[in-house]
């Protein structure tokens, strides 16, 4: 009978550890939680031509798996910076690479049960591909290019009959009422009347059925209701009147244009581990259960109370779920001051809610799959532990079953990636001011009524049109 020798052993037993650590390599996703730290720090700043150089500078941090990420940061940023035809490009090139992404994603699907699903490449939530669209049809109106911005409102309606079809975690987010509440203002900004009533009729129903929690805004109502009577649809405005009796027909004076300011408030919440660990020791059993939180100093001691738990447990086993995390955000309202006119903004869109409900919505199949990728690994650790101790030794096992417990530890984390460089809410105020250039004070005040911030803004009016500014508050 052939006899292992013990320099064979030894052999055996660091091929086992190399192939763990290769595991675990391959399998972990690079930690982007101290890089969004700064970064968010860095666009609160202001300084957004500096923000578009850092996150240039720092395109390798994404890795391969992750680089929709930096075109989405990219694509924001330059938004900020207003300077928006690099904006566009790296907005298409978000699209082109989460389409292939998302169409190659299936081929390897499969490792995410070994590994996990930062193994696969991000391709983006539904409701962040379709707000592609809003910057880039901002984008484009901002450039004087109004039917291009036509085109991105056509995208997004596209979307939303996708999303209508597809069975994906029961067609949760398959409208919203801000995005078609904004694409009936570019609809209507390109004059195109018909398709803005049915944008804007399309957004009272999104908003009221919404996920969203947002009031129904009144000026939507009045968009429509106007659009109604612009088109000759008298039974439609009759319909609208009846169930909104606050509409009114907008009408904006002779040489008079419209100003709209589009405030980003805050940043959307970020993704945390939600982390249950399982140990059985030889006197007790270790049952633990936390919330990682963003500070790096805290994600360490975290990760390194986990391996010192995975290398003495006989057995063990992490599972780790995402879950949202708020950032604080004072701002509560906006107001707008020209000498013509005063207007408080209102709530169009909150984003924070929207990625809670969608995580809410697809969570059990998330639980579905992390469990079972536990019972993969934990399966994988105990076979191949056993096969050492039988052919080896119980020593060898023993140090074996400690570098899978190590495994286990270090490769288990729920997939955070996200558009972290969302906004949290959009604010939006409109009012009319006569052609030509004004200054307008915008005050960013709390809760309570209390001004936080403010500041003085150039606009430049157009008569008969629809005229954007675009603020941005930390």
């Amino acid at each position: 009978m052939y006899k292992i020798t013990s320099m064979q052993k030894k052999n055996i037993f660091f091929m086992s550890v190399l192939f763990v650590m290769l595991i675990v390599l391959g399998g972990c996703s690079s930690n982007l939680t101290g890089y969004y730290k700064n970064l968010r720090a860095k666009i609160d700043s202001g300084d957004y031509e500096g923000v578009v150089k850092f996150i240039d500078k720092s395109k390798n941090k994404y890795g391969s798996k992750n680089i929709l990420m930096y075109y989405l940061d990219s694509g924001i940023v330059t938004h900020f910076a207003s300077d928006y035809e690099t904006s566009l490009k790296r907005f298409e090139s978000a699209k082109k690479i989460g389409e292939y992404f998302q169409k190659s994603s299936i081929s390897v699907d499969g490792a995410s049960m070994i590994f996990n699903n930062t193994v696969m490449p991000y391709f983006s939530e539904d409701f962040e591909k379709v707000h592609i669209s809003v910057f880039e049809a901002l984008d484009y109106i901002l450039l004087g290019r109004d039917n291009e911005a036509v085109v991105e409102a056509r995208q997004a309606d596209t979307l939303f009959k996708t999303f209508e079809t597809e069975k994906n975690y029961k067609n949760f987010y398959k409208d919203d009422g801000f995005i078609r509440y904004f694409m009936g203002i570019v609809y209507e900004n390109a004059g195109y009347i018909n398709d803005a009533h049915i944008s804007y009729y399309r957004a009272l129903k999104a908003y009221t059925n919404g996920i969203s929690g947002v009031v129904l805004p009144k000026d939507l109502i009045d968009d429509t209701y106007t659009s109604a009577l612009i088109l000759g649809m008298e039974d439609r405005a009759a319909e609208i009147k009846k169930e909104y009796q606050q509409a009114h027909k907008r009408e904006i004076p002779d040489s008079y244009g419209e100003c709209i300011v589009i405030c980003y408030s805050g940043f959307i919440p970020e993704k945390i581990d939600n982390v249950l660990e399982f140990a059985l020791f030889d006197l007790w059993t270790y049952v633990g259960s936390a919330a990682e939180v963003s500070s790096e100093e805290q994600e360490k001691f975290n990760k390194a109370k986990s391996i010192d738990f995975s290398i003495f447990a006989q057995d063990y086993v992490k599972v780790a779920f995402p879950k949202y995390k708020d950032f604080r955000n004072r701002v509560f309202v906006f107001e707008v001051k020209s000498d013509k006119q005063e207007v408080k903004s209102v709530l169009v869109q909150n984003l924070g809610e929207v990625a809670k409900k969608c995580l809410d919505a697809k969570i059990k199949n998330i639980y579905a799959r992390t469990l079972a990728r536990a019972t993969v690994k934990y399966i994988i650790g105990k076979s191949v532990s056993k096969g050492i101790e039988k052919n080896i030794g119980d020593c060898w096992s023993v140090l074996s079953q400690s570098s899978f417990n190590m495994y286990n530890s270090l490769s288990e984390t729920s997939d955070r990636r996200a558009w972290n460089t969302l906004p949290e809410k959009i604010l939006m105020a409109r009012l009319c001011l006569p052609e030509g250039r004004h200054i307008i004070k915008v005050n960013f005040l709390d809760k309570h009524g209390k001004i936080l911030q403010s500041s003085d803004v150039e606009v430049n009016i157009k008569a008969e049109k629809k005229n954007f500014v675009i603020l941005r508050n930390s």
